[in-house]
């Protein structure tokens, strides 16, 4: 996929860091403004600067969809981890906050520095305007995570030459949250359109207006409650429904496995934004993430793909999923890695009594195609946006507002009917039943789906004492209209007969939703269903006011129903319920400098 510069450029002509502390905007290794700034190369090589920190360890290289996303989707699956954010035992001398904070800070610091300097180069005028739009969304976009996740934190929109100056006072967070509104704003109308680009990286008008959703979003929910908010979440999500650009995708686990291929998807464009990563050829790092290394199904092929899988799924998690929601076996992994008759990789399916071992599975790295693969690394991308989170985003915004409405069922209706294979009135299989099992089997006998105008199902036969005791569902493929034909040959047997079932096209759409409270837990489950293990279900948890809760909840389930083996991470959810966790505590080595600043409750 195309970067905006390559980031080595960058490193050399823009490096923020920093002197003293993280708010110190001007470093004495940054190349001057008086020297820079001056042709469209370097305001380029600025900008993606500016972008860089989307990709950091800190960010989406691994914190904000990992160890900062506390949720009952999820759980630490190691029993040795003793410390850590992941499992909400730290202090405020924690690694992994302090590299946030600073990596956001240094985010901001670029924004304004490019900002107050942009206008000095000689270049194109649209060209110039664009990339201020795209600085300025950025620096709103940075303060959008730092106040998510500090609260009240300092509003830097200057740079500094002093380094005596390294005091700054918490600003309130309704402050905040109103100079990022009003930023996003001037800013969407200076960014390009989605269509400008052949990928996602970019900032486009689309993509501001998304974003602009999700913070009105947050700004009617806790701690803020302005409640008159949601008819603008519901505004700008409804204006990238209008604009037409983007689509579902008909397969919910092409949108992973293109990102494991470093496809962009130009039909359907449902991943609207994404942070970039990339391998270079020999091999070595140009910008690699965790994607699929620290998640994923746990593997030690480094050929095949390393992946740690350290998280796993919750029983909870696992059964809020209809057996026939194809994100389920997408989302959480139906199998594991294993040497199978010597056959390494071969796909072993868990039990139905192995629930808490299923690891974390959307970004799978048997796809990932840039060779040689690393260990800890991948440059597979991660969404920051896709269009299902606008529609639900829609419909949970026009429910408040108008609710129930038939205009908010059918956002929802849209994501349900590609979760179980019906947005092109098509279906999935809904079981496979053996009218014989046949005889003198001594290997797994090959199985062909043919015709009912379905793609993408895969299905395993079982064999056992010479006989085809049962047929496997692995993937319920989608858009079938009749029943495929299911043949089985080879394997030294014969005589197995199988037939297939489809599901109906509406017997899994929203119909009857009753009350406004009614439809607003059916959005609320079906954002889990639909965006989970994407870094947003601690954000939304937090924002409807349910986060400490849903927290207890899920450590009693633990305690009630893991194996023994699991009980361990009944702590770990525990851990989160505590009321301070709904906001990270402000590193150490900033209030020791910062002599102003005021750390958060409870830490």
């Amino acid at each position: 996929m195309k970067r905006i510069v390559t980031y080595s450029l960058l490193v050399s002509a823009l490096s923020l860091g920093s002197c003293t502390k993280f708010l110190d905007t001007s470093p004495t290794d940054f190349i001057s403004p008086v020297n820079y700034f001056k042709t469209e190369t370097d305001i380029n090589t600025a900008l993606a600067g500016v972008y860089d920190v989307l990709g950091k360890t800190g960010t989406y290289g691994r914190t904000f969809y990992f160890d900062n996303d506390q949720s009952d989707e999820w759980f630490e699956s190691r029993s040795t981890v003793t410390t850590g954010l992941q499992i909400s035992n730290i202090t405020t001398a924690d690694g992994t906050v302090n590299t946030s904070w600073e990596v956001l800070y240094n985010g901001v610091s670029r924004a304004n520095l490019f900002l107050e300097n942009v206008d000095k180069a000689e270049m194109d005028a649209k060209k110039k305007s664009v990339a201020k739009g795209e600085a300025m969304f950025l620096r709103a976009f940075y303060y959008f995570l730092l106040s998510n996740n500090w609260g009240d934190v300092p509003l830097r929109l200057s740079s500094t030459s002093s380094v005596k100056d390294v005091s700054f006072k918490n600003t309130p967070a309704k402050e905040i949250f109103d100079f990022i509104v009003k930023d996003m704003e001037t800013a969407a109308g200076l960014v390009s359109e989605s269509s400008a680009y052949s990928y996602n990286s970019r900032i486009t008008k689309t993509v501001v207006w998304g974003i602009l959703a999700r913070v009105n979003l947050k700004m009617a929910g806790a701690p803020l409650k302005e409640t008159a908010r949601f008819a603008e979440a519901r505004k700008w999500a409804k204006m990238v429904m209008d604009d037409g650009s983007h689509k579902l995708n008909p397969d919910y686990s092409n949108i992973f496995i293109k990102m494991c291929r470093d496809e962009y998807d130009t039909q359907y464009r449902e991943s609207m934004w994404e942070v970039e990563f990339n391998k270079l050829a020999t091999g070595g790092q140009e910008e690699e993430g965790s994607i699929g290394s620290i998640n994923g199904i746990g593997n030690t092929d480094r050929n095949f793909g390393y992946s740690y899988g350290v998280p796993h799924a919750t029983e909870t998690y696992y059964n809020a999923f209809d057996p026939l929601d194809n994100r389920r076996d997408w989302s959480i992994s139906p199998y594991r890695y294993a040497t199978v008759n010597s056959v390494p990789n071969s796909k072993v399916l868990f039990t139905s009594a192995e629930i808490y071992n299923r690891f974390s599975a959307k970004w799978r790295r048997e796809y990932e195609i840039a060779l040689p693969k690393n260990v800890g690394t991948t440059p597979i991308n991660f969404p920051i946006l896709r269009y299902s989170d606008i529609l639900l985003m829609f419909a949970e915004a026009e429910n408040e507002v108008n609710g129930p409405t038939q205009a908010a069922i059918d956002a929802v209706n849209l994501v349900r009917k590609r979760a179980y294979g019906m947005d092109l009135n098509g279906q999935v299989i809904k079981s496979v039943t053996l009218s014989n099992q046949g005889s003198g089997y001594t290997a797994v006998p090959t199985l062909t789906i043919s015709g009912g105008g379905g793609t993408n199902a895969s299905l395993l036969p079982v064999i056992s004492g010479g006989r085809v005791i049962r047929i496997d569902i692995l993937s319920r493929g989608s858009k079938f209209t009749t029943a495929p034909t299911i043949t089985l040959s080879g394997g030294g047997g014969s005589g197995a007969v199988a037939t297939a079932t489809i599901s109906s096209a509406t017997e899994y759409v929203l119909q009857d939703v009753g009350t406004k409270e009614d439809l607003r837990e059916a959005i609320r489950k079906e954002r889990s269903l639909e965006l989970g293990y994407e870094g947003l279900r601690k954000f939304d948890l937090i924002r409807w006011g349910i986060y400490q809760e849903t927290m207890e909840s899920i450590a009693n389930v633990i305690r009630l129903s893991a194996p023994a083996s699991y009980k361990f991470a009944a702590v770990f959810a525990q851990n989160a319920a505590a009321e301070r966790n709904l906001l990270l505590p402000i590193p150490s080595s900033e209030m020791m400098l910062n002599k102003l600043i005021v750390q958060n409750k409870g830490w």
